[in-house]
C-alpha cells in the first residue's frame, strides 16, 4: 500500500478516548457497519477494502488465508489494530455467542414464521386431531402442531 492510501486511511478515523476505538468517520459499506477504504489508482486498478482489514494489513501485515479480522471490543466502525485480532469464521461465531450478540429472532419475527402468536395459543387449546389442525394452518406436518403443544416451538408464548 503506498503513502498516498496510508495518508487517507490516517485521515479517516478519529481516536475515541473513553474506549480506545479509532471511529471510522471515511465511506462506510453499504448494508454493513464497517467502513471501507478504496485503493489508489486508475478505475480498473482500483480495489474496496474493509477499513478494518486495511489496518491490520497496515499494521500487522498480511491476513492469511481463510483467516478474518476480528473485533475485540465489538465496535464495527473500530480500526485501531490492538482491538482487532486473526481468527476463522468459527472463531467469529464462537467470540458473538460467548458475549451474547447473538440475533434472537424469534416467533413472529423469525424471518420463516408461519404463525402468529395469536395462532400458536389457538394451536394449543384446539382438540382435533394434529393432521387436521396443521391442514387448517397450511402447516406442512402435523408434527410442527405436537412441537407447539409440547411447547418444543414456539415455546417462548406463554
Amino acid at each position: 500500500m503506498n503513502a498516498t492510501f496510508v495518508a487517507r486511511f490516517d485521515r479517516s478515523y478519529i481516536p475515541e478516548p473513553m474506549s480506545g476505538c479509532w471511529l471510522w468517520v471515511g465511506d462506510y459499506a453499504t448494508n454493513t457497519r464497517y467502513g471501507q477504504i478504496t485503493s489508489s489508482g486508475g478505475a480498473k486498478e482500483r480495489k474496496k477494502f474493509r477499513a478494518h482489514r486495511a489496518s491490520w494489513e497496515l499494521n500487522r501485515g498480511p491476513i492469511p488465508n481463510g483467516l478474518s479480522v476480528l473485533h475485540k471490543c465489538d465496535t464495527p466502525a473500530c480500526v485501531n489494530p490492538d482491538h482487532l485480532f486473526l481468527g476463522t469464521q468459527a472463531d467469529n461465531m464462537h467470540d458473538m455467542f460467548a458475549k451474547g450478540r447473538r440475533p434472537t429472532a424469534r416467533g413472529e419475527r423469525a424471518g420463516k414464521a408461519k404463525l402468529t402468536e395469536e395462532q400458536v395459543l389457538a394451536i394449543r387449546d384446539d382438540p382435533r386431531p394434529y393432521r387436521e389442525i396443521a391442514h387448517a394452518y397450511g402447516l406442512g406436518s402435523h408434527s410442527s402442531v405436537k412441537a407447539i403443544k409440547l411447547r418444543r416451538s414456539w415455546a417462548h408464548v406463554p
